[in-house]
């Protein structure tokens, strides 16, 4: 990480780094909390340089990730704000920038809603951005002005408590009950620890005209799981069915897998 830091600064790129180390640090012990590639966020205006500089084949041997769809499409605030928040810390003689705890506590709790509350991990890290705030964390700049992503947020934090013992404190407005199918739904993602690899799409068509009966099985892997398919519509998560929001989305997917096969 301090490599990465010092290869973008030196084209004047300026990272955040977001999840993985960055929120390690407030785990109970060093190590408790594996890390993967390198996620890295970048002004918009950056991203082009940052990308070539980082595909040169000297630096090809660092795993970083600069796609973040969650800094953009549930409207987080522009890279200038998070920037003024976030905070220089020592790595190995080296400074990275991390987010401000507020923000990357919606970050944490908003990339787990978006894939489907999938990975156990993720929601360990909220419990332990949430038991490691300090006493003068700023909730109205976590939860921000939407009262709907507002809603997501709070709706994790409380997956947090009820499924990890996360301790609440001061959360405010969290007393309210999780709608009957969320839990169940996080525990079914658990319960299968690995994805379905499934082949490409287009190839799937091809198969599909020779062995038809294969489209059922086909189409139960690539159904997507409730938390899913509310945040793909941008829904609430309240007690009403979710089917509508699955066949929504599958319809969504149809579509662009249509004009994909077109073009």
């Amino acid at each position: 990480m301090a490599q990465v830091f010092a290869v973008l600064r030196s084209v004047g790129v300026e990272p955040i780094l977001i999840k993985g180390w960055a929120i390690g640090r407030s785990y109970a012990e060093a190590g408790l909390r594996p890390a993967g590639d390198i996620d890295l966020y970048v002004s918009p205006s950056h991203y082009t340089t940052a990308r070539t500089v980082l595909s040169k084949p000297e630096h090809r041997r660092y795993w970083v990730d600069l796609e973040h769809d969650q800094m953009t499409r549930f409207h987080e605030p522009l890279f200038e704000e998070l920037y003024f928040r976030s905070e220089l810390v020592e790595l190995s003689g080296a400074m990275i920038r991390v987010l401000g705890a507020e923000d990357h506590l919606r970050v944490l709790c908003l990339h787990f809603l978006k894939h489907g509350a999938w990975r156990p991990l993720w929601l360990c890290d909220v419990a332990a951005a949430l038991e490691s705030r300090s006493s003068d964390f700023d909730w109205d700049c976590c939860l921000g002005t939407d009262q709907r992503r507002a809603s997501w947020i709070l709706c994790t934090i409380k997956l947090a408590h009820d499924l990890l013992g996360a301790n609440l404190g001061n959360v405010p407005v969290c007393e309210n009950n999780l709608p009957q199918w969320l839990i169940p739904s996080v525990l079914e993602q658990w319960d299968a620890p690995l994805p379905p690899n499934l082949p490409p799409a287009l190839v799937q068509i091809r198969k599909h005209l020779l062995e038809p009966t294969k489209l059922i099985t086909d189409l139960r892997k690539r159904w997507p799981n409730p938390i899913q398919a509310t945040m793909d519509a941008n829904g609430s998560f309240n007690g009403l069915p979710r089917l509508p929001l699955q066949l929504r989305n599958c319809c969504v997917r149809a579509m662009q897998l249509l004009k994909r096969a077109r073009g």
